[in-house]
């Protein structure tokens, strides 16, 4: 078969690869389109100890099963499903009580295990979710990025609350998305990139632009602040934004990794008595809820999505890092 490989930052290389055989309990997935994730940019751009190469990246995957191994049913030979590429022990406090984004011992499908950037992989039988036939492979490769945000939204969007999300990538135009499902009054966004919050807009969201975007934040609010800031771009400048556009009182959640790390104003923590949360991933229901949401149309994802082999993977990892006016790439074998 083939597989897209990482062979180091900057170099993806297109391969043969041994066919996978699924060992007990576990599944072969024929994939049908694989996004790619900003985290996969983040590999690609620079050398990262979370992604050691050769790897086979791709975790927003979907396909279908085409073998299966000892202890799973023949009858899922066929199933259309969605890769839920965290593989967690299944066993210890945080996997018993759904939160499997905290389980020590968890691996991620595309980063720990092979991944969906090959026309077949193997994975545990529970790591291939079915979905809807309706939903189309494109809209389905959205449902891992859409569990992220619905994983922020249920636990930090109030009713009527006013938001503010930094960031309009993928990632965060779902933010901007969820955060209304989950009862928003008004979700505010700012992005450098014009054609970006074109796509927020279409989900609802109001924009707001400028280099500093801070005054219009607070002029939208009426000098207050908003309720809570979603930063989905993760940089020193976007983390001092945030706190200067939080109300007193008023909630942040951090989930974009721009940079590793940075300085942080704690006179303004203090002083707003502002709480800052990090976020990671997602946990069992935020999935079942972003399955559901995905199947019921909630998206609109009309603009977003460009299509291309798997052989021009390295062009089309190199063309998202350049800038070159994409969205949301996915793979197709």
């Amino acid at each position: 078969m083939k597989a897209l490989v990482y062979l180091g930052p900057g170099r993806m290389e297109l391969q043969d690869a041994p066919d996978p055989a699924p060992g007990p309990g576990e599944v072969v997935i024929a994939s049908r389109a694989s996004a790619i994730c900003g985290s996969d940019l983040h590999g690609f751009r620079e050398a990262s100890p979370r992604r050691i190469p050769p790897l086979v990246m791709g975790h927003e995957t979907v396909g279908e099963i085409a073998e299966v191994g000892d202890g799973v049913a023949d009858s899922r030979i066929g199933e259309r499903v969605v890769l839920k590429p965290i593989v967690s022990c299944g066993t210890c406090a945080s996997c018993l009580e759904g939160a499997i984004n905290h389980c020590a011992s968890g691996r991620l499908v595309g980063r720990d295990l092979p991944g969906g950037f090959a026309e077949r992989f193997a994975v545990p039988a529970s790591a291939a979710v079915p979905i809807d036939t309706e939903v189309t492979d494109e809209v389905a490769t959205l449902t891992e990025p859409l569990a992220n945000a619905v994983h922020v939204a249920a636990r930090a969007v109030r009713e009527g609350d006013r938001v503010f999300v930094i960031g309009a990538g993928p990632i965060g135009v779902l933010m901007a998305k969820a955060a209304l499902l989950y009862g928003a009054s008004r979700v505010l966004v700012t992005d450098p990139v014009a054609a970006r919050l074109r796509l927020a807009e279409a989900q609802g969201a109001e924009t707001v632009t400028g280099e500093d975007p801070v005054p219009a934040v607070l002029d939208a609010t009426d000098g207050e602040g908003v309720d809570l800031v979603i930063d989905a771009a993760g940089f020193e400048a976007t983390w001092a934004m945030g706190l200067k556009a939080v109300r007193t009182g008023g909630r942040i959640h951090e989930v974009g990794l721009g940079a590793g790390s940075g300085t942080v104003d704690f006179f303004a923590v203090l002083g707003k008595e502002a709480t800052i949360t990090g976020s990671y991933a997602w946990g069992d229901d935020d999935f079942a809820r972003a399955i559901e949401l995905v199947s019921q149309g909630a998206l609109d994802s009309t603009g977003w999505i460009t299509t291309m082999p798997l052989a021009d993977g390295q062009r089309a990892f190199q063309e998202l890092v350049d800038g070159a006016g994409r969205f949301k790439v996915v793979l197709v074998p």
